[in-house]
């Protein structure tokens, strides 16, 4: 590994609330005190660097594309490990080094995590769920992922636990993208859920939970599940924000994984953005764990557009820049137990990010990336 000193800018380190002018230098991997012997100099030019992001949901086996489901179905087992493989790249010159890819075949999934590990292809680190537990036809049952009843489901987790997952994902709820499946109710019981919890904690697994409709979240809250994703409180009526129900999640120290894309930013002054703005309000007042994460891969949202979706993360909400930025660095690694990353620190992972300009104050600086650095190697430079 080279070692680096990136100096002559500012440096956002994770935390604060602003930017401060600094160097960051970087040995074997990791960042060091002060500038190693041997390290190449690179002058940031006024460029701002901070950690790499962290994407908490995203899904590589799938092209962004109206006509996914016409691609994943056509894909040989080959194509769709080299498809992901492409995304996953995307992903990590868009300065993303960190991802929680939610759905996925299982055994491609973990090749790809594995090869990027051993360093037979450029991308970011990968945490993996593996094909998600569905009930029979229900919510990408196409994935591979099929399993009902208690015993069911915890053998369901045992044989993702034998594959070697990072997370185990499950459909709470059912979701827009499967014909015939209901995103407004619950596809499995409490009991159900709470016996993949149960199965995935006793081996050392988290469980990540897909939860469109108030019935679906409502019961992954009782199961007291880990993650729950999107999170969106839909009924056939539209969103009903669940204030008891919110109050739960915060008071089980249950992460909200929001989804948020940056196309849903042009809908800005629409009902339907002060509906999703009134309730992701509600979650940051009540004090819930709110991670970053867009659901990329799914139509019209491109696996590397994670710049603009925080922005809307910023907007909907109503935070500060640095705030919207600590969900997609340090308040993402803490969530999903990932210590040695998501801060500027000594002894961290070098995984960097330099932007043209300074993001807590112009938070469309993320589309401008200049370096991407991914454990201690410069893996993008731009022209």
């Amino acid at each position: 590994m080279a070692s680096i000193s990136l100096v002559g800018g500012r440096v956002w380190d994770g935390l604060a609330d602003s930017t401060a002018e600094g160097a960051v230098h970087v040995a074997d991997g990791l960042i060091v005190e002060g500038p190693p012997t041997d390290a190449e100099v690179i002058d940031l030019g006024g460029c701002t660097v901070l950690p790499g992001l962290i994407e908490a949901h995203t899904h590589l086996c799938f092209n962004s594309g109206t006509n996914w489901r016409a691609v994943y179905d056509g894909d040989s087992r080959g194509s769709m490990l080299l498809r992901m493989a492409g995304a996953a790249r995307r992903m990590l010159d868009a300065g993303i080094t960190t991802v929680r890819d939610l759905g996925a075949p299982t055994d491609l999934a973990v090749e790809l995590r594995d090869a990027l590990r051993a360093g037979l292809l450029v991308g970011p680190d990968l945490l993996v769920a593996g094909a998600p537990i569905t009930t029979t036809g229900g919510h990408c049952w196409f994935m591979g992922g099929e399993a009902d009843g208690e015993l069911g489901v915890r053998i369901a987790v045992r044989e993702r636990k034998r594959a070697g997952v990072d997370w185990i994902k499950v459909m709470a709820s059912g979701g827009n993208m499967t014909h015939g499946s209901n995103p407004f109710r619950a596809q499995f019981t409490v009991a159900e859920l709470s016996a993949i919890v149960e199965e995935a904690h006793r081996v050392g697994l988290r469980v990540a939970a897909h939860a469109h409709g108030v019935e679906g979240v409502r019961a992954a809250v009782a199961a007291r599940v880990d993650t729950i994703e999107h999170c969106s409180f839909q009924t056939e009526r539209g969103s009903v924000r669940d204030d008891a129900t919110i109050a739960q999640i915060v008071e089980y120290g249950i992460t909200v994984s929001p989804t948020v894309t940056g196309g849903l930013g042009a809908l800005e002054g629409t009902e339907r953005w002060e509906l999703r703005a009134d309730l992701m309000r509600a979650l940051f007042a009540a004090g819930a764990q709110v991670v970053m994460s867009t659901d990329s891969g799914i139509p019209n949202t491109p696996h590397e557009d994670i710049g603009r979706a925080i922005r809307t993360l910023q907007r909907l909400a109503g935070i500060t820049a640095a705030e919207a930025l600590r969900r997609a660095t340090s308040t993402s690694a803490e969530l999903l137990h990932l210590p040695d990353r998501g801060v500027i620190a000594p002894g961290k992972r070098a995984d960097l990010l330099v932007v043209d300009g300074d993001p807590t104050v112009e938070i469309e600086a993320l589309q401008r990336v200049r370096l991407v650095v991914r454990a201690g190697d410069v893996v993008f430079r731009a022209p």
